[in-house]
């Protein structure tokens, strides 16, 4: 049975994926109907291995989160916060919990850290590693800002 259709905040969506990470052994496994119990939403199937929900948020911001089959890879549940429109709104609204709340909610599940480094050594994500699963966690730092005070902006589990 699919989640009641609910106006979530950004805190309710970010527990809930911490939920869907914890109780969750194998994205391959996971159905529409568990991924809305576990984070709370009504999510809706687009295709066989396809299905997600989006909805605004408050303050220019919204999130969708989805499960796609991701070629060789196999599937891949994305979480993904975007600005609505072409401006840059603070992040405040999407930053409860923030990026190092919410990791260390992943280590103390079990999970290995290890950060990943781009062009000119540029911090770009944290990977999280245990037995059959591995999650990637994207911070959003406002121009300017130290990287302690970063966001979440996106979290991919595969």
């Amino acid at each position: 049975m699919n989640a009641p259709a609910a106006h979530v905040t950004a805190e309710q969506v970010m527990h809930g994926m911490l939920e869907l990470i914890r109780a969750t052994p194998s994205v391959a496994e996971l159905t529409p109907e568990a991924m809305g119990e576990r984070l709370g939403l009504p999510i809706k199937r687009l295709s066989t291995d396809h299905y997600g929900y989006a909805q605004p948020l408050s303050d220019g911001w919204a999130f969708s989160v989805e499960r796609q089959q991701i070629g060789a890879m196999g599937p891949r549940v994305d979480l993904i916060f975007s600005p609505v429109g072409e401006d840059r709104p603070p992040a405040t609204p999407i930053c409860t919990p923030d990026f190092g709340h919410f990791t260390q909610q992943l280590e103390r599940m079990g999970f290995k850290r290890q950060s990943a480094h781009g062009e000119h050594g540029r911090w770009t994500y944290d990977a999280f590693d245990r037995p059959g699963q591995h999650v990637e966690v994207y911070p959003l730092v406002a121009e300017g800002a130290d990287a302690s005070a970063a966001c979440v902006h996106m979290v991919l589990v595969r």
